[in-house]
């Protein structure tokens, strides 16, 4: 897959004061970390993460980070792990991004996107979709966007499994269950109509209408 770009910078300063001034500035904090690497906190210009982000949301996407420091330019590979957003503006605050190594293998989540429509639809089969998701390993250059799940021929009844599944080149499932169940088509569930009980000491008389007594109660003289 095709790697984006993003310009980053070396954060100096951190605490909540500093990181909300540079909310008003512009430029929205983050950190990248890896496995055995240093914790680095990093700042972005927000036009140029939020385009970033409009891509990186719809599948997975390594970046390859130009980071600035004191000691000038340096790349870093990258996948983004975690966005936090103002609950009252939707407004990005922060962004957790992974650091990769080229040629290494490394495990990540990867969207599962359900293509086609089933079979059994047509004859009043619900689609159910069981996994949304899947860890898969590989190396970065071999990070696919998402996992293509085809339902087109799954009729009322039957399930699509791991197995099933076709994966690009270089990519492996984490699970090793292949008999997992991604997608199953079933029959809609019938609403269960309750009928009411009849009141307590209410007796029901054979012939006798709802809105009628069985029986009148004679006038006293």
């Amino acid at each position: 897959m095709a790697m984006m770009e993003l310009a980053a910078a070396r954060r100096l300063g951190t605490g909540k004061e500093i990181n909300r001034k540079r909310l008003v500035q512009g430029q929205v904090p983050g950190v990248i970390y890896g496995k055995g690497l240093e914790t680095r906190p990093l700042e972005f210009q927000r036009r140029e993460l939020e385009k970033f982000l409009t891509t990186a949301r719809r599948g997975t996407v390594v970046v390859k980070m130009n980071v600035t420091g004191d000691d000038g330019v340096k790349e870093s590979f990258a996948v983004l792990k975690e966005v936090q957003s103002d609950p009252r503006t939707d407004r990005v605050i922060h962004v957790d991004f992974y650091e990769v190594a080229l040629g290494q293998k490394f495990r990540i989540e990867v969207p599962l996107k359900v293509r086609g429509k089933a079979a059994g639809i047509e004859l009043g089969g619900v689609l159910e979709q069981v996994v949304r998701s899947l860890e898969v390993e590989c190396t970065p250059d071999c990070v696919p966007e998402f996992i293509e799940v085809n339902v087109s021929h799954l009729g009322i009844g039957q399930s699509l499994q791991l197995a099933h599944l076709t994966f690009p080149e270089g990519v492996q499932p984490v699970e090793k269950d292949m008999k997992m169940t991604i997608a199953s088509v079933h029959t809609p569930k019938l609403e269960e109509v309750v009928t009411p009980a009849p009141e307590e000491g209410a007796e029901a008389v054979e012939g006798a209408s709802v809105a009628e007594p069985a029986e009148k109660e004679k006038e006293k003289p």
